[in-house]
């Protein structure tokens, strides 16, 4: 298949380490001149469900919503995935390529003159401590961490036994050798068992190394503190090791009632001011030297107790931004919002509805059965019959495993044709499907859903009346708790509301052995597999691509919508774009801008 507009990646050579630089870096790193973006005296409100509870938002018990939404506006890094998702690099933080040589390695350099908000250099110290904690290589051997997890998340560990407690290690769980650093450069060079096709992500610098040595090993010089954390790698001494990780995992937590500045470091565009009564208060960040810079002096993050009083703020003034899920209530609200000039962007949430086969039991063990039940639906019917008159906001899905809106999306319609192959009702063609296979009308097909899921309950009649116009006779096989009733053996089909995956490796998680389907292709198994070998994001995408053109050949699945979430901005504030997944809104915080505002000259 032909390149499609992608570049070669770029290679760079091995430089040699230097490990007594650190101090020196201290003195010479100085920041390039870099224009400030700031609008002096502006401010925003952005209406939010989240808590700021902990620091490290790469850590199991700091991974939540929330966390990733300050995270977004306060770390650097190399590259994030933007709201068509693409990977947009940021050169001004540093550069992640791969390098030239025998394996598969990458080079994760941080650009000259990057700095912490306390005026710290961010440097090969926070890389190391990064791979340290992500890949957890240096952990103690035979450590069964499941088994000693508490209720409420903690973990039991011996003085000497190490865990990094990473919510996601990615890739970097292939990226066990110690990598190869240079201090003076300010890069590491990271080897992995094979190539990972999360590389360019696969590194969140999401901890300052000097403040947690400072905590752990009592220094209070911020270079000695870093010092002692690549001390501590270096060597892999797990009486050093054990106390890092454990702080690392559980240090940063974040009190509101006494704040500590030490943990609030940033190396973003922002930095945490404040956190007070369900508030997050954040300032640009004057230690930053990056090319995304803030242009809005001031963001806060106000905690609200619902959509609808995100609305009513949204009415009253009181915030900027919100996003929210419409109902036939908030009509007027939304309209009078849209007369006054508020901006409304409608958008998916990275999820769909979707009714998946079965394959491991009768009827639906042929492809040309599941096809027949498939082109007996009507899936713009059946969202009306869920949804009434806001089905006409709700998005149709016509690919598995890309997101309407995105290049590869595009593609995929192309490539595997889902549109041509099940984008519309085909009665007759159903009912010759069926028949062909010699299955008789009326055979039943036990539909599972969740019976709390209100699209579903009242999508399963419309389903219901519509296959059984070509000879299907859908049973009602709601429960109340689906993942268990999934275990179960008496059901067709399934419909459930998925996300739509967002990296390889979540492909591969839902489809290895067919998933729900149980129909293990072999060919689509080599595709899995070599989707999670592959560092070339070009053979990735078409690799990608191929796996969606075989789920489609099998009818397996029939995506039906996407439900949209309205995120409404005041009308002097520009530049919001939201995106599905992680940190929706905040992920280009830096990018929002006050229309008449000036910058600082």
């Amino acid at each position: 298949m032909p390149a499609r507009g992608r570049r070669p990646i770029a290679a760079r050579t091995v430089v040699a380490t230097a490990v007594a630089a650190i101090a020196a870096l201290a003195l010479s790193a100085c920041g390039p001149d870099v224009t400030p973006r700031v609008q002096p005296g502006t401010s925003v409100e952005v209406a939010w469900s989240g808590e700021l509870t902990d620091a490290n938002a790469s850590s199991t018990r700091g991974a939540t919503e929330g966390n990733r939404d300050v995270a977004a506006m306060t770390r650097g890094a190399f590259f994030v995935v933007d709201a068509e998702g693409e990977h947009r690099a940021d050169p001004s933080f540093g550069t992640a390529t791969v390098v030239d040589g025998a394996g598969f390695a990458v080079r994760y350099d941080v650009a000259d003159g990057v700095r912490w908000s306390d005026g710290v250099p961010l440097d090969a110290a926070d890389l190391m401590l990064a791979w340290a904690a992500t890949s957890n290589a240096l952990s103690t051997d035979g450590l069964e961490v499941e088994e000693r997890r508490a209720p409420d998340g903690s973990i039991e560990l011996g003085a000497s036994e190490v865990w990094f407690d990473v919510a996601d290690s990615g890739g970097m769980a292939l990226a066990s050798e110690r990598p190869a650093r240079d201090d003076w450069a300010r890069s590491i060079d990271v080897a992995f068992e094979q190539p990972v096709p999360d590389w360019r992500t696969a590194l969140p610098v999401a901890v300052p190394a000097h403040v947690l040595g400072q905590r752990v090993f009592g220094v209070r010089d911020p270079m000695e503190a870093k010092q002692r954390v690549l001390d501590a790698i270096d060597r892999a001494d797990p009486l050093a090791l054990a106390p890092l990780a454990a702080a690392w995992s559980t240090a940063l937590a974040i009190d509101p009632a006494a704040s500590d500045p030490d943990v609030l470091v940033s190396s973003g565009p922002y930095r945490v001011e404040e956190v007070r009564d369900g508030r997050v208060e954040l300032v640009a960040n004057d230690r930053y030297v990056g090319a995304q810079g803030a242009a809005i002096e001031r963001i806060a993050l106000r905690s609200v107790a619902d959509d609808a009083a995100a609305l009513a703020a949204l009415s009253a003034g009181e915030v900027d931004i919100a996003t929210v899920v419409p109902t036939e209530a908030d009509r007027t609200a939304v309209r009078d919002l849209d007369r006054d000039g508020a901006t409304l962007a409608e958008h998916g949430d990275g999820s769909r509805w979707e009714l998946t086969l079965r394959t491991d039991r009768a009827p639906l063990q042929s492809t040309e059965a599941r096809a027949s039940l498939l082109h007996s639906i009507d899936r713009r019917g059946l969202a009306e019959a869920a949804l009434g008159e806001r089905a006409a906001e709700a998005s149709g899905v016509d690919a598995l495993l890309f997101l309407p809106g995105t290049r590869l999306y595009d593609y995929a319609l192309e490539d595997a044709g889902f549109p041509q192959a099940f984008g519309g009702r085909d009665v007759d063609l159903a009912i010759a499907e069926r028949d062909s296979m010699g299955i008789a009308a009326g055979t039943s097909i036990c539909v599972r859903y969740d019976s709390a899921d209100a699209f579903a309950a009242a999508a399963l009649p419309a389903l219901a009346a519509q296959a059984a116009e070509a000879g299907w006779a859908v049973v009602d096989c709601g429960v109340d708790d689906l993942a268990a009733g999934l275990e179960e053996q008496d059901w067709h089909a399934v419909l459930h509301r998925v996300d739509a995956p967002a990296d390889a490796a979540a492909v591969v998680e839902r489809w290895r052995d067919g998933g729900l389907t149980a129909l293990a292709d072999p060919e689509r198994e080599l595709l899995l597999d070599e989707a999670l070998a592959t560092g070339d994001p070009e053979a990735l995408e078409e690799t990608l691509l191929a796996i969606e053109a075989s789920l489609v050949a099998d009818a397996l699945a029939l995506p039906l919508i996407e439900p949209t979430r309205l995120t409404v901005s005041a009308a002097e504030v520009q530049g919001v774009s939201p995106r599905p997944g992680h940190a929706s809104l905040t992920w280009n915080a830096w990018e929002w801008g006050i229309d008449g505002g000036a910058a600082t000259p």
